[in-house]
């Protein structure tokens, strides 16, 4: 009797520490990244020097109650929901964010990022760093100072397309340019072509200043096919802004033979020449940041371009049994694990949602179901020691009066 009443106990220690389990998954139920821990019984056994039969060899096995692992976790996957934050990202398949916390690495489902006031992408919660890969490969940090600003790009080559009229209307005006100087300011210039009275494969060009200042006049002639010709199809014009040093400037017209630029087709009669395209890029402002599906950190500028200057990095364990909860959706390993550290979409890793975060993978329902049942298990073995213990007191009564 003394050994249903450590069963009973035994059993109300086990259902106590999975009743703990159960209110922790409650209580988490809105922790993004969080992963639910299921408590799992076992029987415990013992035995002892007796025969199972008696005046027989060996050794017979005795119940000696319930014990609970209350360290298994649920690593499957949450829900997701949108944030409207671009620097939340979820995962939408294998791995794991991976956080520096002074050497020490954590892991995470809970993409919830911020930049510091130095700039370093962090976790929102821990301030630790997160691991990053850079252009080289290496694995680091990313501060956003060095990004902010995007340098200016002067413009060289100013690339037309369209048609000139090969009969009627001999002159036409192209619309103002708009170019890029080394400073990153801005400079414009207009083109008049005027057509040869004799000839109509023949042009003349002349590049004007923003104030009407002729910069250049040069010829530009096409080959009977309307294509333009070989050696007269470029230009280069010298711009020399007030605050800015002088640059040159390569108008061209299009490759020599081909009709992806400006033509003169014999049966054209309405000239429309336009920009094609232009390589100078002005001085930009970083005016967002976000994640693509690949985890490349996207930086977008007020002049339209963008950067990926770096990638997050995420790491893939296989044995996630050997990860460690420490509290706010984050682990730790094992020092025996091994990640595997490599972007999204590698290496068996998922792809990255960002703008979206993980949520909690917590089944209130089954949390419910499972409430139940480790409450009647409790009452049972409460039950069992109560009546174990009135058995004994029973016996006592029995022996004070024989």
């Amino acid at each position: 009797m003394l050994d249903a009443i450590y069963i009973g106990q035994s059993g109300m220690a086990a259902y106590s520490k999975g009743l703990n389990v159960i209110s922790n998954n409650v209580a988490n139920l809105n922790t993004a990244g969080f992963k639910v821990g299921t408590p799992l019984f076992t029987d415990e056994l013992f035995r002892n020097a007796t025969g199972a039969v008696p005046g027989s060899e060996g050794n017979t096995s005795n119940g000696a109650g319930v014990s609970v692992d209350t360290q298994h976790i649920n690593f499957a996957a949450g829900q997701t929901r949108t944030t409207g934050n671009p620097l939340t990202a979820a995962l939408d398949g294998n791995g794991f964010f991976v956080l520096d916390r002074d050497g020490q690495m954590l892991y995470t489902r809970a993409g919830q990022f911020e930049y510091n006031a130095d700039g370093q992408l962090v976790d929102t919660t821990t301030k630790a760093p997160v691991l990053v890969s850079n252009d080289s490969g290496s694995s680091t940090s990313f501060n956003l100072s060095d990004f902010r600003v995007y340098p200016p790009k002067v413009t060289t080559t100013v690339s037309l397309s369209g048609t000139l009229a090969s009969t009627g209307t001999a002159t036409f005006s192209l619309p103002a340019v708009t170019l890029v100087d080394s400073d990153g300011g801005t400079q414009t210039i207009t083109a008049k072509f005027t057509r040869n009275s004799t000839d109509a494969t023949k042009w003349s060009v002349e590049v004007d200043d923003a104030s009407g200042k002729a910069l250049k006049t040069g010829d530009l002639r096409f080959n009977a096919d309307g294509t333009p010709q070989d050696g007269y199809n470029s230009m280069t014009v010298t711009l020399s802004p007030a605050k800015a040093p002088s640059f040159d400037v390569k108008i061209d017209f299009g490759a020599a033979n081909g009709f992806a630029g400006v033509t003169s087709l014999p049966s054209q009669t309405t000239s429309s020449v336009q920009l094609l395209k232009q390589d100078g890029i002005q001085l930009g402002s970083l005016t967002g940041t976000s994640f693509d599906d690949h985890g490349r950190i996207t930086l977008t500028y007020s002049n339209g371009q963008t950067k990926t200057p770096a990638t997050l990095m995420l790491a893939r364990i296989d044995e996630q049994q050997q990860l460690t909860p420490i509290g706010s959706g984050l682990f730790t390993a094992q020092t025996s694990t091994q990640p595997q550290f490599a972007p999204a979409q590698t290496a068996g890793l998922g792809r990255v949602v960002g703008g979206e975060i993980e949520q909690s993978n917590v089944d209130l329902t089954q949390q419910f179901s499972d409430l139940i049942i480790i409450q009647r298990g409790y009452q049972a073995s409460s039950q069992t020691t109560s009546v174990a213990n009135e058995m004994i007191q029973t016996l006592l009564q029995m022996g004070q009066h024989p």
